[in-house]
C-alpha cells in the first residue's frame, strides 16, 4: 500500500470575526467552512481536520507549510473567507516522556559566496549540518537537519540572502528530541487583502 506520512503541522482555522467580515468572500459561515474543509479531506489523504473547544475553529493539519498555504489559497479562490492561526508543529511523547518534534532534512544549492550567510542564519534556528559538497561553476551544496519549526518564516531571508539564486528543497526527516527556543521574526507584520 501507500504510506502516507502523518501531518506535522497544524493551524486553526476560524470564522472571520474581524470589521472587514464579509467584504470579500461569499462563504463566511462556520458551517460553509466546515463543510469545505470536510470536502477537502475526501481528496487529500495528508490532510486531518479536528473541532476544537470553541465552535467556529478547526484545527487543521499537514504536511508542512506549503501542503497549508496551498488549502489556504484554494478555498480564498474558491470565495472562502476566514482567519488562520500562527503555524505550530506537532509534538509528539516518547516512551521516556521527552518531548519529540519533527525534523526536516534541508538541501540549499547556493553561490559560493552566500555560504556564510547561510549558515549564520540557520544556527539560532538550530540547524546540525550534515554535508558541504562544491557543485562546481562557484555554487555549493549544503544538507542540514534542522527542527520544522526553525524554517518557519526563513524562506524569505533565504532567497534575500542568495540574491535569489538559491534554491532550498526540506523534505521530513524524524522525530526528534525537543530543540529548545528558536528565535522569532524581529519585527512584526500585517497582512491584508
Amino acid at each position: 500500500g501507500i504510506k502516507v506520512e502523518e501531518p506535522t503541522l497544524a493551524v486553526d482555522f476560524s470564522v472571520n470575526d474581524s470589521p472587514f467580515c464579509g467584504r470579500i468572500g461569499r462563504f463566511v459561515t462556520t458551517r460553509q467552512v466546515r463543510e469545505r474543509l470536510m470536502r477537502e479531506l475526501e481528496k487529500n489523504v495528508a490532510l486531518r481536520v479536528v473541532d476544537t473547544d470553541e465552535t467556529d475553529t478547526f484545527q487543521v493539519s499537514g504536511r508542512g507549510e506549503l501542503h497549508l498555504t496551498i488549502l489556504m489559497e484554494t478555498m480564498r479562490r474558491e470565495g472562502y473567507e476566514f482567519q488562520v492561526s500562527r503555524p505550530r508543529v506537532i509534538t509528539k511523547v516518547d516512551e521516556d516522556g521527552s518531548r519529540l518534534e519533527p525534523y526536516e532534512e534541508v538541501i540549499v544549492d547556493i553561490p559560493q559566496e552566500t555560504v556564510g550567510i547561510v549558515m549564520e542564519k540557520l544556527g539560532p534556528r538550530r540547524a546540525e549540518m550534515l554535508d558541504m559538497r562544491s557543485g562546481g561553476l562557484g555554487a555549493t551544496r549544503l544538507r542540514f537537519r534542522i527542527p520544522a519549526r526553525g524554517l518557519f518564516g526563513y524562506r524569505s531571508e533565504f532567497l534575500t540572502d542568495t540574491r535569489g539564486e538559491g534554491t532550498l528543497n526540506h523534505r521530513f526527516l524524524d522525530y526528534g528530541p525537543w530543540a529548545g527556543p528558536i528565535p522569532g521574526r524581529r519585527r512584526g507584520v500585517l497582512v491584508a487583502d
